[in-house]
Parts: C-alpha cells; sequence; structure tokens
C-alpha cells in the first residue's frame, strides 16, 4: 500500500470514530502520557491543536496551563509551508486558524527558533499512522518534519500521540522524516 493509500485509509477510518469511543481513548492516552516521568519533569511542551477526531490534548493542555510550564502551540504560515511555535498562557488565548485549527491569536508570542531561551524538552506530535520503531506518516504537508529538524530540537523527546489502530508494522520513510522516542495511544505509552 503507497502512503497515499494508507493515509486515506487511516483518516476515512479516524474521520468514521464514535465520538464516545474519541472522547475514552483521549483521555486514557492524555493519562497514559501524564503519569510519565517525561512528562512532569518537562518545561518546555509543544502539543498539537486536534482535528478531524485525532486524540484530543485538553487535558494536557490544562495540566501544562496550572503548573505554570511553558505551553507552546503551532501556527501554520501557507505563505511560506513553515510552522511557527507561539507562546499560550490559556484557552482565552485561542482561536480558529488555518485549517479550522485552534491557535494561538495574533497577540501571543511567537518563538524565535534560535534564542537561547527556547529549548523544547517534549513535543506531542500528531500523525495518520506511526510504526512500530517511531517512524511517522502525516497528512504530507511537511510542517512537522521542517519544525522538528532545527537544531533547537536536538535534545528535545519527540512522543507521537495516536490511537492504537494508527500504529502500524512498517512505514516507507524519507530521509527528512523523524523518528518519534516513544508512542502513546489509548492503550499505553511505548517507549522505542
Amino acid at each position: 500500500m503507497t502512503k497515499a493509500e494508507l493515509r486515506k485509509k487511516l483518516l476515512t477510518e479516524r474521520q468514521n470514530l464514535d465520538a464516545i469511543f474519541v472522547q475514552e481513548a483521549s483521555i486514557l492516552a492524555q493519562q497514559n502520557l501524564m503519569a510519565d516521568n517525561i512528562w512532569k519533569q518537562s518545561q518546555q511542551v509543544i502539543i498539537y491543536s486536534p482535528i478531524r477526531n485525532e486524540l484530543r490534548t485538553d487535558l494536557l493542555l490544562n495540566d501544562i496551563w496550572a503548573s505554570g510550564r511553558k505551553l507552546l502551540l503551532p501556527r501554520c504560515d501557507d505563505t511560506n509551508g513553515q510552522m511557527s511555535l507561539v507562546h499560550c498562557k490559556g484557552e482565552h488565548e485561542l482561536e480558529k486558524g488555518t485549517y479550522g485549527i485552534l491557535e494561538p491569536r495574533a497577540h501571543c508570542t511567537v518563538v524565535d527558533y534560535d534564542d537561547p531561551e527556547f529549548s523544547p524538552s517534549l513535543v506531542i506530535v500528531p500523525g495518520v499512522a506511526f510504526d512500530a520503531t517511531g517512524n511517522r506518516l502525516g497528512f504530507g504537508g511537511g510542517y512537522y518534519d521542517r519544525m522538528l529538524s532545527r537544531a533547537a530540537f536536538n535534545h528535545a523527546t519527540f512522543v507521537g500521540l495516536a490511537y492504537s489502530f494508527q500504529i502500524v508494522p512498517a512505514l516507507t520513510t524519507d530521509p527528512w522524516d523523524k523518528t518519534m522516542h516513544a508512542l502513546c495511544t489509548e492503550e499505553a505509552l511505548q517507549w522505542l
């Protein structure tokens, strides 16, 4: 099966998930992540805003905001095909942006990837599929691969957050694809 065929198959399966299953699986997956020391010890965390029935991240967001740690959310820029990271201090700073994704409002501070203060410790990465060795299949736009290839991410931990059915035996990879250090589903957090 080609990447495009697998992407289409899994996106259709995800889109057809029952709302109650999405809610229950999202809670379990987030709890699995929050129980791990990597979550408890990370000071600068990057989390995605879910779309198209991706696992929700609301518990993670609220936990970061309550703890006072730094939360960074992506903001897509279609004009240059890049993704900016933006400091977000609470739900009140979110609005619908590109692709209907909740993003930090325009007044929120955009991170300078070259700033020495920017040192992400944990990146929660969405995907259409992941394989048993941490390879990722995204939507095909390359936003995450371009962002994660920057030097500031060399010491960050990448955790793919997905439903268990999105974990496949093997994916075809390209040289620019970034590998996850762990996968977190409604069943477990698995270090690779």
